[in-house]
């Protein structure tokens, strides 16, 4: 009965993870936008512009690298799960390029102009640690628990400017039930939410059945 009580509550408390967005709009757009491509990267960056010295300097190394193979499918697949919709189809940059190829920067456009990309969501990991806190049961025995935590910095870029047009962090909070797939579902489903409040992107349709 008490180890049910224990699978119980872990249900419960599993997938508690919680987001804040910060955020700037540097321009607004004059229309929502509706075919996104996702990019995942977990080197550190600082984008202004998308142009072939900044993608050579950021991402042609990284873009498709095997370290982050696998947080790369995570984390792209959490945001493509969340976001996308019939209104909103998200194409993710895991689906077409190969890992461990090199992409150089003429590749990665004809890449974006073949999938009618309209503007690109760029998902940075800057952060991801896990914080460990102390307790002390009835029994006086110390019990440890790791708690994971990150921070993504996020860029919109239009297709055709190649510039940021919305930036913004977020602060990504879990408990010790949580994981990196929770954490990366947490981050995904508020940016989304935030970017759908700005007018950027189309909400999901209702459909009554």
């Amino acid at each position: 009965m008490k180890r049910l009580l224990t699978v119980c509550i872990s249900i419960l408390l599993s997938g508690c993870a919680s987001s804040y967005v910060s955020f700037q709009n540097i321009e607004k757009p004059k229309e929502q936008y509706h075919k996104i491509f996702v990019i995942t990267v977990f080197n550190e960056i600082n984008v202004k512009t998308l142009n072939e010295e900044t993608y050579d300097k950021y991402f042609r190394d990284d873009i498709n690298d095997l370290k982050s193979m696998d947080s790369r499918r995570l984390m792209e697949n959490a945001l493509k799960n969340e976001i996308s919709n019939p209104r909103t189809p998200i194409t993710s940059s895991k689906d077409e390029f190969k890992v461990n190829i090199d992409i150089n920067y003429n590749n990665f456009i004809s890449t974006l102009r073949k999938c009618d990309t309209e503007a690109i969501l760029l998902i940075n990991e800057t952060d991801y640690y896990y914080e460990v806190s102390e307790r002390i049961s009835n029994c006086g025995e110390i019990k440890k628990s790791e708690s994971p935590k990150a921070v993504f910095q996020a860029y919109l870029i239009d297709i055709n400017s190649m510039q940021p047009f919305w930036v913004g962090k977020i602060y990504s909070s879990g408990t010790q039930w949580d994981d990196a797939n929770t954490i990366y579902r947490s981050m995904s489903r508020r940016l989304n939410k935030r970017l759908i409040k700005e007018k950027i992107l189309l909400p999901p349709l209702l459909i009554r059945k």
